[in-house]
């Protein structure tokens, strides 16, 4: 992604190491696969399996939890060899339905918003032909399943950083600052640490903040700058975010009213945290995940 376009979208959602038994079935006629797999990673978006047999990019499948008699459809992203014999494949796969389709207990708090922006996308524009139909009858939840108890301490003690840009970011917390509180925000991409300051102006209470950077002249520029570059070459490893009150920027003003979405200066993550406060929570995180989409 080009530096100029002055966005950076993180990963969509927290991935788990953990190994979930599959049957992986593909839906095209024209490919004949039904196998036996184990998942290495998941997440409120996909995961990643090790297969005996390699499927083409694209390729609607049906992914099976056989004990929980749970499924969901997905299409096949990645394809890695795993050896120089082709009997050991690392697939990449998306859901086309995010959210816990795992039944993890105590799952990170950015799997339900995917799985909210997902409902409020649907409501938005329901399906005539599906608005004809009778409801279904829900599936039975699926059992929880326990995380280790050190992945569970490094959840709750992480916020994540779901967006960045130029002029704000969208930092995904339990814990919540109000709006227009201070803020001073701290990213670390491997050994190095990065400080902002900023402002609260979306609080998403148990979930999440949209915060716009404050004091944004060259020298926040070229600090973001260097922010960017330490994203990009960070592999797809999320970086670790701290945020804690701060004391007011002077440089910003003394001004507490909201400022308007129209100074956002062509930074649509910007426009859309200043002009957050006026939109439904679920039209604020469908817009984000746009965003992170077209990015």
């Amino acid at each position: 992604m080009e530096k100029s376009s002055k966005y950076f979208p993180i990963r969509r959602s927290t991935r788990l190491p953990l190994e979930i038994p599959l049957r992986v079935t593909s839906l095209d006629a024209k490919i004949q696969f039904a196998e036996n797999c184990n998942t290495v990673t998941v997440s409120a978006h996909g995961c990643g399996i090790v297969s005996p047999r390699k499927l083409a990019t694209g390729t609607r499948i049906s992914l099976e939890i056989v004990a929980d008699k749970q499924s969901t459809t997905a299409r096949v992203l990645e394809v890695v060899a795993l050896d120089d014999n082709g009997i050991s494949w690392l697939l990449g796969l998306e859901m086309e339905k995010p959210g816990n389709f795992w039944g993890i207990k105590y799952a990170p708090a950015d799997w339900a918003e995917e799985e909210m922006a997902t409902q409020a996308a649907s409501a938005a524009a329901p399906s005539t032909v599906e608005a004809k139909k009778p409801a279904a009858t829900p599936p039975a939840p699926a059992p929880n399943k326990e995380i280790p108890a050190t992945v569970m301490r490094r959840l709750l003690s992480e916020c994540r950083l779901a967006a960045i840009s130029t002029g704000a970011c969208y930092v995904q917390t339990v814990t919540t600052f109000p709006i227009h509180a201070p803020v001073r925000i701290s990213i670390t991409t491997g050994s190095t640490k990065h400080v902002f300051l900023g402002t609260v102006r979306v609080e998403h209470i148990g979930a999440g903040m949209g915060i716009e950077f404050t004091g944004r002249n060259d020298a926040h520029a070229s600090a973001m700058s260097a922010l960017i570059d330490d994203l990009s070459g960070s592999e797809g490893k999320p970086p670790e975010v701290r945020v804690e009150l701060g004391t007011p920027d002077k440089s910003a003003g003394k001004s507490t009213a909201m400022p308007a979405a129209s100074t956002a200066g062509g930074d649509s993550l910007l426009a859309l945290v200043l002009a957050g406060g006026a939109m439904k929570r679920g039209q604020f995180l469908q817009e984000l995940e746009t965003q992170r989409r077209r990015a």
